[in-house]
């Protein structure tokens, strides 16, 4: 049951990556990502 959960976890996933090849990112999600990221330069 476990590897059969694993496979399903694995090719839910690689699906989601392959539909986020497709998209453009636009100018608001810009702006969301530089709302709500941080970055620490040291």
């Amino acid at each position: 049951y476990i590897k059969e959960l694993k496979q399903t976890i694995k090719n839910t996933s690689s699906g989601l990556l392959e539909s986020f090849r497709g998209l453009t990112v636009t100018n608001e999600d810009v702006s969301y990502i530089f709302k709500y990221t941080t970055m620490y330069l040291e």
